[in-house]
């Protein structure tokens, strides 16, 4: 098994190209699905969801393959409408293809999804949805089928504003007959780069970025090509290692965006951040300030997908804070690592109560989750002494070359 070793207390300085956004890129490929010419994805990230994303759509029929950065798909042929279990097992993304391949196909069968255990993430939502445009649902214990000949616009009012429901909606509505309003929809930035992605190949989308989204037109066949998107946590998990280890790293992005939601706390925990047209530089002198309370909330709240990288900084920090989890009922694995190094945290409910410790040990750790891994590496860059994070494959699944880019900014972190 291999692992990611690390000495701690090597501050992080230099420049870092950050990847193309994983929750982004995911809808793009199931999107490309739908488009019946050539669809370029630039700037998609190297990582393992992607792979496995690009095996579900060689499966169901479409060529794709990897140049350099960038993804070719030609959906011109289909010849199948079922996913077998074990690739959807592999990741949860692979969900985004049923509102794709109901929509072309008429029928998806595939098991229930996989990913990180961090909680029950229902797909109700999205199968609730379906049914309102007109598919008949049937749920088995070997999966989920889907049929619908022609899916017919409507309104579909969200109970959360969940984003795989939401991106899933809009992947089935650009092929239904009329019109489909979406009511407490998402407002995550990837949800607004599938919509652009799909007005490229001629959907009328109205209220991209809002609560409400209107699909008004579908697509036609075009051959086109998109830029992903800068990865917002990916970026946000960069600077947090910057913040824990000290240092001053700048990540070049390409959108303005891409640190909303993740800044303001930078500042709260007394991180110097200088803003560029395509860059954000962090400027960390390792102490750090307390947050007395956060919440994980929908965009353009606090992200979720942060929280843990956020409770790896907080464990040094000076003074008490608390983290209220609010999205995923099991996002708190990573304590009982954090314990194993030092850290002084309990938990109750939903929140976490976070005592600054003035120093993490190096210890060996479990990864149960990808973006709890992430938070270990950022401990283990800052403990005193030797971290390792055993079964890098979850971490794998969303950070491109993690390992070279530490290292590149002065970490001293390797795979073994």
């Amino acid at each position: 098994m291999q692992s990611y070793v690390i000495e701690g207390g090597y501050p992080l300085k230099g420049e870092l190209v950050v990847q193309g956004s994983k929750n982004a890129a995911l809808p793009l490929i199931a999107a490309a699905f739908l488009n019946e010419g050539i669809t370029v994805l630039n700037g998609c990230p190297d990582i393992s969801d992607v792979d496995n994303m690009l095996e579900i759509i060689r499966h169901l029929g479409c060529k794709a393959y990897k140049e350099k950065n960038s993804i070719i798909i030609n959906g011109s042929l289909t010849d199948r409408d079922e996913i077998p279990a074990d690739m959807v097992k592999s990741a949860r993304g692979s969900m985004l293809f049923m509102g794709a391949v109901l929509a072309r196909c008429g029928c998806i069968s595939m098991d229930y999804p996989g990913g990180c255990m961090i909680g029950e993430r229902p797909v109700n939502y999205h199968l609730d949805a379906f049914e309102k445009m007109g598919a008949d649902v049937a749920y088995k214990s070997e999966g989920i089928k889907c049929t619908c000949a022609q899916l017919k616009g409507c309104t579909i009012n969200l109970p959360f504003p969940s984003v795989g429901a939401t991106e899933n909606v809009i992947l089935a509505a650009v092929k239904a007959k009329g019109a489909t309003t979406i009511i407490n929809a998402a407002m995550e930035p990837e949800i607004a780069e599938l919509c652009r992605m799909l007005c490229m190949l001629g959907a009328e989308i109205e209220g991209i970025g809002s609560k409400i989204i209107i699909i008004k037109k579908g697509i036609k066949k075009r051959d086109i090509q998109y830029t992903v998107m800068s990865d917002r946590i990916a970026a946000g998990t960069y600077a947090y290692a910057a913040a824990a280890a000290g240092g001053d790293v700048c990540c070049i992005v390409n959108r303005e965006d891409v640190m909303t939601g993740i800044s303001v706390l930078c500042k709260r925990m007394g991180i110097k951040l200088v803003y560029g047209n395509d860059y954000v530089r962090i400027i960390s002198g390792k102490k750090i300030n307390s947050i007395p309370y956060i919440k994980t909330e929908p965009y353009p709240g606090f992200p979720t997908d942060m929280q843990s990288q956020l409770m790896s900084v907080l464990s040094m920090g000076d003074g008490i804070s608390v983290i209220e989890e609010s999205i995923f009922e099991k996002r708190y694995h990573i304590v009982g690592e954090l314990l194993k190094m030092g850290a002084d945290i309990r938990t109750k409910g939903s929140k976490a109560y976070i005592r600054g410790v003035r120093s993490l040990k190096g210890a060996v750790l479990d990864v149960k989750d990808l973006r709890g891994g992430a938070a270990l590496i950022i401990a283990g860059l800052a403990a005193d002494g030797t971290t390792t994070v055993l079964d890098p494959g979850y971490i794998n699944r969303g950070y491109e070359r993690i390992a070279d880019n530490l290292s590149e900014l002065g970490g001293n972190i390797h795979l073994a």
